[in-house]
């Protein structure tokens, strides 16, 4: 049997384990656009505000992400390693490849699934201030009208144009 059956066979099954990366074209889960299925069709507070302050960030990978680019790094690394010198001097390549690979494979998925986000501030109509983290997919200046949609997860949204009259 071809010795990369099983590290192929391994590779398919970990691919299901996260989304696709915003890196290479996935939704960015922390969008204000997106939704999960438990949360659509569901009635969530609408409150009215504007927009004091927007902050750029860095979101990084969920804890969901992690570990499979690190599992599979370091079988391909343990693998590869296993590959080079003989008896002894086979294994400690092997060990070796394992935990280069596992650092390369999890740095690879900390990147591919870091994302440009923000911090908006919103003094509400109500009183108070929120701040709120989502992903820099909608566009939102100082002193815009906003709704914030939500309570966990909430989101700030640019007011519908028919409620700004």
């Amino acid at each position: 049997m071809n010795k990369l059956v099983i590290p192929a066979i391994l590779a398919t099954l970990l691919t299901g384990c996260a989304g696709v990366p915003p890196m290479l074209g996935g939704a960015p889960s922390s969008s204000a656009l997106t939704y999960t299925p438990g949360q659509a069709q569901q009635a969530q507070a609408v409150q009215l505000g504007t927009v004091v302050s927007v902050q750029p960030i860095t979101i990084s990978a969920p804890d969901s992400a992690t570990g499979g680019g690190g599992l599979l790094g370091a079988l391909a690394g343990g693998y590869v390693g296993s590959r080079i010198g003989n008896g002894n001097g086979s294994k400690v390549a092997a060990v070796l490849g394992a935990i280069a690979g596992g650092m390369g494979g999890e740095a690879a998925t900390n990147a591919a699934y870091k994302q440009a986000g923000v911090q908006v501030s919103v003094k509400m109509d109500g009183g108070g201030v929120f701040a709120v983290t989502q992903a820099a997919d909608v566009p939102l200046t100082f002193g815009e009208r906003v709704e914030v949609v939500g309570g966990y997860p909430a989101r700030v949204l640019p007011m519908p144009k028919d409620l700004t009259k």
